[in-house]
């Protein structure tokens, strides 16, 4: 991606770009909230029902690279916490520096909903309507808040990015401790990093009468904090189930691995590659895992058995996820195959 901006009015700034295949779009972006008003280019068809699904991706692509542009060029809000692929990190970080009780508490209902999913004897906190037919794209989502001020990053990008830190950083566990110490590092001392998770919802898919597809929400993500969520979790449930208890402990491990994938997906949905550090395999935002799917324009990012270089399946060894560690060297043990295949399918 090549951008400059063209201009600047009261409420709008404008972007003309060049996408991965050279393609020049000329976009407007509102400044309040990142809304593109204005989406000129001559090789794309206008209507998205004529578009590939390859070609609404570059659309796509070129729309909230603008958005991100523009963000980090003049300090907008244009692209929300959640998919800005240099803040997400911080999150991450919050989430492996939980002690297992203070995980059990901010993620305990959130851990107990996959957790049911996987074994038949602990109840989910939100159910599927028993007349619904699913046909796919169950995601369950909750909002995480934290108490690092988003408007850091704003101001001045760089600075209050955690990317130096970490960029080509290759162990899971090496990374997630580095990501830890960054949030601490910008945090006053004995502030918890997490304010806040909301309360989980589930979406998924079901064919409307007419052969739509429509995607309700069951539940509420609801929440006493202001302004936007830094991140949002989207795991899927798992598609096999285990006889064995699934500790908090290795669903911290499990979560601290689904943001990762998350960071991959802010840049590769800005038509950017990852830093390396990032260059996982696994499941990371549901809308991203779609593309993937449909779209011949991506690998299957989200497969963690995909072979595509320089990209690496999930650095989590059994042992080190029983005994708290969540990541290291090692070939993972039977029940860590399990539970991989299980969250991502494979």
């Amino acid at each position: 991606m090549d951008a400059v901006l063209t201009g600047e009015s009261d409420d709008l700034i404008g972007v003309n770009l060049r996408d991965n295949t050279g393609v020049e779009h000329v976009l407007d972006v509102r400044k309040e909230d990142g809304t593109i008003t204005a989406h000129q280019q001559e090789t794309y068809p206008n209507s998205a029902t004529k578009q590939t699904p390859t070609e609404s991706v570059h659309l796509r692509q070129a729309q909230e690279y603008a958005k991100y542009y523009v963000q980090r060029e003049r300090g907008y809000p244009t692209l929300p916490p959640r998919l800005t692929p240099e803040w997400i990190p911080y999150t991450l970080g919050a989430v492996f520096g939980l002690e297992f009780e203070g995980f059990e508490r901010q993620f305990g209902p959130y851990a107990q909903q996959y957790h049911s999913a996987l074994h038949p004897d602990v109840p989910p906190i939100v159910e599927m309507p028993e007349e619904t037919a699913p046909i796919g794209g169950i995601v369950y989502r909750a909002d995480v808040f934290l108490a690092l001020e988003f408007d850091a990053y704003l101001e001045n990008p760089d600075a209050a990015s955690p990317m130096d830190a970490v960029s080509t950083i290759t162990d899971a566990y090496d990374l997630y401790e580095a990501l830890a110490a960054e949030l601490e590092a910008r945090l006053p001392s004995d502030t918890d990093p997490i304010s806040e998770v909301s309360a989980l919802d589930l979406q998924y898919q079901r064919r409307a009468n007419d052969g739509r597809v429509e995607e309700p929400v069951v539940g509420e993500r609801s929440h006493t904090s202001a302004g936007p969520p830094d991140a949002q979790l989207q795991m899927t449930p798992p598609q096999a189930t285990l006889e064995s208890e699934l500790t908090t402990e290795i669903i911290q491990g499990l979560l601290c691995h689904h943001l990762q994938c998350q960071v991959r997906d802010a840049y590769l949905r800005l038509g950017l590659e990852p830093p390396e550090a990032f260059r996982v395999l696994g499941q990371g935002f549901a809308e991203q895992t779609m593309h993937y799917q449909h779209a011949d324009l991506y690998p299957p990012y989200h497969l963690t058995d995909a072979e595509i270089e320089g990209y690496r399946p999930p650095g989590i060894d059994h042992g080190a996820l029983v005994s708290g560690e969540f990541a290291g060297p090692g070939q993972p043990g039977p029940l860590l195959r399990r539970i991989v295949r299980a969250l991502f399918g494979r």
